[in-house]
């Protein structure tokens, strides 16, 4: 399958409406958020942002347990091995909807053994380099590694069949160059290693970079996304300023194992839809280019 057809694959099914009905969690009960990669990315980020909104909205004690490994296979299995109650969901990106073509055997389908639960927030990517990089922008990267091979220049992403694996290799299709993976366990290890000048590109979530880009220890070089530039980086042009046509963004959502109740998932929607709707939070993730979505169709395509 050509690369640009597992990037627009976009997890059908997620979506779900909402209905109005009591609190999903009785005060008191704990609930684990599962994420697939340890914390430093965007992934932690919106995980415990939204755990902590919860808990304060309902009285419940909400966990985030980071269970790494595998792309993310070890924490997606962990998810669907969990109670159907209420007591155990999945916040995951957009990389789940594009493993099974990648995985051969991940062990579980995940249009069979998830049950949808709701989106949360899209985020743009950021191409980003080392502050002391030389580049100043995509279109510089880009022709600074053109005509070069790939073990010239070294792009990291958190692991491999990840969206930001998938994304880059998209990129090298459409300018015509070639570079060479680093696969990393989570976007942090990723990010850290950028900064320390092992790795010369990534494409990232603005949660992940914002600060060390404000900072000069990372550089904006360009934002993938369908509309105009992002808040957080006025400055940072977008990939088709450049004349490059890049447009995907990172989607996060919520989904439980298989066989939850609809009146349980109707409640959890209930529930995040007023977490999104906390004029703090949106705030928080508009200032970083974020859009808060709830329970809409992910916009994984240009």
């Amino acid at each position: 399958m050509k690369r640009r057809n597992l990037l627009i694959a976009s997890g059908a099914g997620l979506a779900a409406p909402a209905l109005a009905q009591p609190s999903a969690w009785p005060g008191g009960r704990q609930v684990r958020i599962i994420i697939t990669y340890p914390p430093g990315g965007t992934t932690d980020f919106v995980a415990r942002v939204v755990a902590q909104r919860l808990g304060e909205q309902t009285g419940a004690n909400f966990v985030v347990e980071n269970r790494t490994g595998g792309g993310g296979v070890v924490g997606w299995t962990a998810a669907v091995r969990s109670p159907n109650d209420g007591t155990a969901l999945l916040l995951t990106d957009n990389s789940l909807a594009t493993a099974p073509p990648l995985h051969a055997n991940l062990g579980f389908d995940i249009m069979a053994d998830f049950t949808p639960v709701s989106l949360l927030v899209d985020y743009p990517t950021v191409f980003v380099v080392p502050g002391n990089s030389p580049v100043r922008s995509l279109r510089d990267f880009v022709e600074a590694a053109r005509g070069q091979p790939a073990d010239a220049n070294f792009y990291g992403s958190m692991g491999a069949g990840s969206s930001p694996h998938l994304y880059t290799e998209y990129l090298q299709d459409i300018a015509g160059i070639r570079l060479t993976h680093v696969p990393y366990r989570g976007m942090g290890p990723a990010f850290t290693d950028l900064l320390a000048g092992r790795i010369g590109l990534l494409i990232a979530a603005p949660p992940t970079v914002l600060g060390a880009i404000r900072d000069g220890r990372a550089r904006a070089i360009a934002i993938g996304t369908q509309g105009g530039r992002i808040p957080a980086l006025p400055d940072v042009p977008t990939a088709r300023e450049l004349g490059i046509n890049f447009t995907y963004s990172f989607w996060y959502g919520l989904l439980g194992p298989r066989g939850m109740e609809p009146a349980l998932v109707a409640r959890i929607q209930e529930e995040i839809g007023k977490v999104l709707a906390t004029p703090e939070l949106r705030e928080r993730f508009v200032q970083q280019g974020g859009t808060p979505v709830g329970a809409t169709a992910p916009r994984c395509a240009p």
